[in-house]
């Protein structure tokens, strides 16, 4: 048995005899094509999207030559090294919500320091011990 399906052709006829009055009607309509407004991007937001995207592409860069083993990234950043420092802090605690108790070094003189919100003393300084070495 055989079935096969039938549009009746008065209905595809006005169906096709309508489409060319609807699109024209959208034409009119609009201006030009799409039918949108202008498009108000700044320089800046199109200089920093693209800034973005190239550290983007270059980090991927970087992990994908690192994966295939042509580069040695953490050989690459061990190499560059912070600079020596010339203050360290030794120990801080915690005396209440808004102050702290500090031991500093810095060039062979240790300091005690208490500092609160907006203020700092120095309690007392003093030669650095050098350290005996142990045998």
């Amino acid at each position: 048995m055989k079935t096969s399906v039938r549009f009746p052709l008065r209905t595809l006829t006005v169906l096709l005899a309508a489409a060319p009055a609807w699109v024209g009607a959208q034409v009119r309509q609009t201006s030009h094509l799409g039918g949108g407004g202008d498009v108000d991007v700044s320089l800046g937001r199109i200089v920093a999207s693209l800034v973005v995207c190239v550290i983007i592409a270059a980090l991927a860069i970087l992990l994908l030559r690192q994966r295939s083993g042509k580069i040695d990234l953490r050989g690459f950043l061990a190499r560059i090294e912070p600079g020596a420092r010339a203050i360290e802090v030794v120990e801080t605690r915690r005396l209440s919500p808004h102050a702290d108790a500090c031991v500093l070094r810095h060039a062979g003189r240790e300091y005690l320091l208490v500092l609160q919100q907006g203020t700092a003393h120095v309690l007392s300084d003093r030669e650095t011990i050098p350290a005996e070495p142990s045998t």
